[in-house]
């Protein structure tokens, strides 16, 4: 079982007719456990005055703010009217779901240092960015949100798009670049963000790995007052998977969330990232194997090369000749203790160490049969009185029943 939410796109100053149609959304598919809001939240007026009238929401509300800016005074004064503002960047737990948060728009202060003290500002830095992947967990297998929010929308995501596509302009439309590299390893199983014309929603995409794979679905809401503006979504909080696959029940359920998994794009985000770097070209030094460069270096030459009697005064002298050097190294592999036959051998080349392998030793001639020696006669042999004949001894007698050998 999920939990019911509503997004709404941008806002612009318009919350009587955003509180209305919540209303109006929640007496339908009933009880709903927050809104939530991206983009500009206020629009060009951000005051006390603004505070003021704006009424107070029927369902809890949150909020990100796009080019208008929200001071803690605003925040404090907000509460009160069942409205909160999630702050610059981060993760929390709201109705028992995991939303990430990124407010703001890309600006030329990216590189700069945030806000210490945590206050709103019309961009987020690159701070922003890193806070959000560390309180997410984007790090850790097990990591991830349930909800992201976003006022942008993020370069890549129309990666997997064909050419064909008709969302392929407005996806790219104001698109941000670093915070599509910082999709490439966020997790997360819905992602809102504002778009800046109508809105648009891409195929269902693979992010995570192994037990922890799950499918992400993006979504961009238009302002309010068109089509689609406001949306409602049954999130279930994510759970690792784990299926008993001894039980036939177990069994389908893996089989259905490997379908699943496969049947859905893989991830726009590490898609538009590995065709980047797979463009980058790096100097033709670098390259072992260049036959292009190669041929136009030649080409080149061939244009700038001197008549021959100019290339032959301008020709090089003669290389001279190098010491050769000798090198010893053992011929074959002995027993232990063994002394190793060594050979010398003349290296050809300028003088450096040799580091070649021993020798292999000589294949051992085909297996033929021994040969057989000769046995030795006993000194003892039946039909001898002499017990040893080259001295001439005779057999000693022993007891009665008997001679001893």
């Amino acid at each position: 079982m999920g939990v019911k939410i509503l997004v709404s796109g941008p806002v612009r100053g318009a919350h009587g007719a955003l509180f209305a149609a919540a209303s109006k959304a929640q007496s339908k598919i009933g009880p709903v456990a927050a809104l939530f809001c991206v983009g500009d939240f206020f629009g060009e007026r951000v005051d006390e005055a603004a505070v003021n009238a704006l009424p107070d929401a029927p369902i809890p509300t949150y909020f990100i703010t796009g080019g208008d800016v929200v001071d803690n005074d605003l925040a404090d004064r907000l509460a009160a009217k069942n409205v909160r503002w999630l702050g610059r960047s981060g993760c929390e737990d709201v109705a028992g779901l995991r939303v990430g948060f990124l407010g703001g728009a890309l600006g030329g202060d990216f590189e700069d240092d945030a806000p210490a003290d945590g206050s709103d500002s019309p961009h987020y830095r690159r701070e922003d960015l890193e806070t959000l992947a560390i309180a997410s967990g984007a790090y850790r297998a097990d990591g991830g949100m349930d909800v992201l929010l976003t006022s942008d929308t993020a370069e890549g995501a129309s990666a997997c798009l064909g050419d064909g596509d008709e969302r392929k302009d407005a996806v790219d439309a104001g698109a941000s670049a670093p915070l599509g590299a910082a999709l490439a390893e966020l997790k997360c199983s819905y992602h809102f963000a504002a778009s800046q014309g109508d809105g648009w929603s891409l195929e269902p995409y693979r992010c995570g790995a192994g037990g922890f794979a799950r499918l992400a679905r993006l979504h961009a809401l238009p302002r309010r007052g068109l089509a689609k503006s406001l949306r409602a979504f049954d999130v279930a909080p994510f759970v690792a998977a784990h299926f008993d696959l001894d039980t036939a029940d177990g069994a389908r359920d893996a089989a259905l969330h490997t379908a699943e998994l496969r049947a859905a794009t893989a991830n726009p985000y590490a898609v538009f990232a590995a065709r980047k770097v797979a463009g980058h070209r790096p100097p033709p030094g670098l390259l072992k194997r260049k036959p292009m460069a190669a041929a136009a270096l030649a080409a080149e030459k061939a244009e700038d090369a001197p008549a021959p009697a100019a290339a032959a005064a301008a020709a090089d002298p003669p290389p001279r000749d190098e010491p050769k050097e000798f090198a010893s190294f053992p011929t074959g592999f002995k027993s232990r203790g063994a002394k190793l036959k060594t050979e010398t051998k003349i290296v050809e080349g300028p003088a450096r160490p040799v580091y070649g392998a021993p020798n292999r030793p000589e294949e051992p001639a085909p297996w033929q049969p021994a040969e057989k020696k000769e046995k030795r006669q006993s000194i003892y042999a039946p039909g001898s009185s002499l017990a040893n004949p080259s001295k001439k001894k005779r057999k000693r007698m022993g007891a009665p029943h008997g001679p001893q050998f």
